[in-house]
């Protein structure tokens, strides 16, 4: 149900990321990769992204819905050239976790 309501939006912006991380960390997971940081470290080093994003946006006001990079976390789209993160969850991933087998 959309919402005009900011807080809300935003919102619904972070619980989106927050799924969309933890359905890349479950897959990985499952294909045998342990993480070597708190889970909780993944989450805020994305979140994290967003909140950068959003502010290098330069509109306003800088809310997360404005982040360029939601696109790439959310729809997987390609990230542009000027995304100083090509791939947020993945790269996160990639220094977090090691195979377990």
């Amino acid at each position: 149900m959309p919402s005009d309501d900011p807080d809300q939006v935003e919102i619904q912006v972070i619980q989106d990321v927050l799924d969309a991380i933890e359905t890349r960390l479950r897959d990985r997971e499952r294909h045998g990769w342990r993480l070597t940081v708190p889970r909780s470290r993944v989450y805020a080093t994305i979140l994290h992204a967003v909140i950068v994003s959003a502010r290098e946006s330069h509109c306003l006001p800088a809310t997360l819905d404005r982040a360029t990079v939601l696109d790439t976390i959310l729809d997987g789209a390609e990230p542009s050239i000027h995304q100083a993160v090509s791939r947020p969850i993945d790269d996160v991933l990639d220094r977090s976790t090691v195979p377990v087998n």
